[in-house]
């Protein structure tokens, strides 16, 4: 009876044996053992790749680095896209066009409509008045005035030499001189206020002029604004102003602002 179960037992271990080899042959290689993790590794790796260098092809977010040098090519990365080439059609929601960018809005030193000029509350003529709020908080003064901007004309670097006043980093740009006339309608004082500064000048993309009037020297014989101790009720007070812009640009208007809305300005004077 022993021998007859040792007999068994031994077939019984010896069909095991074989269907296991079956089982591993070449024709039933086993995933786990050959393919498993590593044979799937590769596909993994590649979408990776595939999105972290063309972007994601239909606005997808599993690569959240996605679109980092070539864009998305329909819908954009959400937050950092486009840093080199721009979004091919949708662009980037916050960190867009790093480099390819929509235009060049502040790049004068303003950059207030990115493309647009503000709105205006009053638009005029140059030579015709508006009305405007002047509030200044540092001198703590508040006053109803009239402005007129008279006109705008290209100013000269060899005014600043001739003045001996200081030209650092006017070299290359175009100067414009902004002439005025404002009349105080109220019994405000302006003597420790400059309702100028409040003064914007625009090119045709919506960007600002810099104010380059020179500090601590002779004034511009063309261009320059005596004490605001005369400016008294009902006087009508003669100024202006020195802006610069980058080379080859075209101021198209001048706006009063005093206000904390960059894309509106109380008054608009245009040729």
């Amino acid at each position: 009876m022993r021998s007859y179960t040792t007999k068994l037992t031994v077939a019984a271990l010896a069909a095991a044996t074989a269907l296991s080899l079956a089982a591993c042959g070449p024709d039933n290689s086993d995933p786990a053992a050959t393919g498993g993790a590593t044979g799937a590794a590769p596909a993994q790796t590649g979408a990776a790749t595939g999105a972290a260098s063309g972007g994601a092809a239909g606005g997808s977010t599993a690569a959240p680095s996605g679109a980092a040098t070539g864009g998305a090519a329909s819908g954009g990365a959400a937050s950092g896209g486009a840093a080199a080439g721009g979004a091919a059609a949708g662009g980037a929601a916050n960190g867009g066009a790093a480099t390819g960018g929509a235009g060049t809005a502040g790049a004068s030193g303003g950059g207030a409509g990115g493309g647009k000029l503000p709105q205006a509350g009053t638009s005029v003529k140059f030579g015709q008045p508006a009305s405007i709020d002047f509030n200044d908080k540092t001198s703590n003064t508040a006053a109803k005035l009239q402005w007129t901007v008279t006109g705008i004309e290209p100013g000269s670097l060899k005014d600043f030499q001739d003045a001996k006043a200081n030209t650092a980093g006017l070299d290359g740009r175009a100067l414009f001189y902004v002439s005025w006339t404002m009349t105080n309608l109220g019994d405000t004082k302006l003597t420790f206020s400059d309702p100028s500064s409040k003064l914007k000048v625009y090119d045709a993309a919506g960007n600002t002029a810099m104010f380059a009037n020179p500090v601590g020297s002779t004034p511009i014989a063309k261009c320059n604004t005596p004490s605001w101790s005369g400016a008294t009720k009902g006087v009508a007070f003669k100024g202006c102003d020195i802006v610069s812009f980058p080379a080859g640009t075209t101021p198209v208007m001048i706006g009063y602002g005093d206000s904390t809305d960059i894309t509106k300005v109380q008054a608009a004077w245009t040729k």
